[in-house]
């Protein structure tokens, strides 16, 4: 059994760092010699790994083209071998890579598109809830909850702040249109993505809502939520500017659950 490890073992190496030591173990013929055996194997590791990447990341394989993408992906595959038993994960860090160790001119566009698509994944594939918070149950709640009224939301939820026009690039790969041209703006805006009935959306914040949102999900309550937005927000509507962000928040299925002090 230790011998068929080792084997195993150098033949890992072989495929993640191009190690020649199993080339020994390999019986070749004239036919077919040992590196073109162990050739076939080498390629096709690589070339299900770029497959996988591509699945991941499909708008940034039609920005910069096929042979650009394997080329990225080959690289990508240097700096972060495959160590996750499943290829689902093998795209994590890409846009790591891209801010860290891509070398083109394009390289704070493709790392936003790259973290915009890698989200996506994450919330299709974030652990379902027993079942969001309805309108119903904000109608109901009494009138002394609301100041300590607190938010757990959905797994399925991220956002992200973008300086370039990826949900646009995006859209139109989804669609199979004419893509748009690469803008960036001055400032990032906020983008929020969550899942719903097995489909992902995503939709800009403005900086208030952002602001509410995301201390909201770091555990502020509503009367800390309504403090926070005087920043923004006169003092005669602010607790009306944070119900109507809890509306929305009820309406697109964000929320999980409820609690307050009692």
């Amino acid at each position: 059994m230790s011998h068929l490890r080792d084997l195993q073992l150098r033949f890992q190496n072989y495929l993640i760092e191009d190690s020649a030591e199993i080339e020994s173990d390999i019986i070749g013929t004239e036919h077919a010699l040992a590196e073109h055996r162990l050739g076939i194997y080498y390629n096709a590791y690589r070339i299900r790994l770029i497959d996988s990447l591509a699945v991941d990341y499909a708008a940034m394989e039609r920005v910069i083209g096929r042979d650009a993408f394997e080329q990225l992906a080959l690289d990508y595959l240097q700096h972060y071998p495959s160590s996750h038993p499943s290829v689902r994960w093998f795209g994590a860090q890409l846009p790591e890579y891209l801010g860290r160790h891509y070398k083109g001119d394009d390289a704070e566009f493709l790392q936003e598109l790259a973290s915009f698509e890698w989200a996506q994944s994450m919330v299709f594939d974030a652990a379902d809830c027993a079942g969001p918070v309805q309108l119903e149950e904000i109608a109901r709640l009494p009138g002394e909850a609301w100041a300590s009224l607190s938010f757990e939301f959905i797994p399925a939820l991220r956002w992200l702040d973008l300086h370039w026009n990826v949900t646009q690039i995006e859209n139109s790969v989804d669609k199979d249109d004419t893509m748009p041209p690469k803008q960036r703006a001055d400032y990032p805006l906020r983008w929020l993505l969550w899942r719903r009935d097995m489909k992902t959306y995503w939709r800009s914040l403005e900086v208030h809502e952002a602001w509410a949102l995301e201390n909201a999900a770091n555990g502020a309550d509503f009367a800390q939520i309504c403090e926070g937005l005087l920043e923004w927000v006169d003092e005669q509507q602010v607790a009306l500017c944070a119900a109507g962000f809890l509306k929305q928040w009820v309406s697109d299925q964000l929320l999980q659950s409820l609690d307050w002090q009692r």
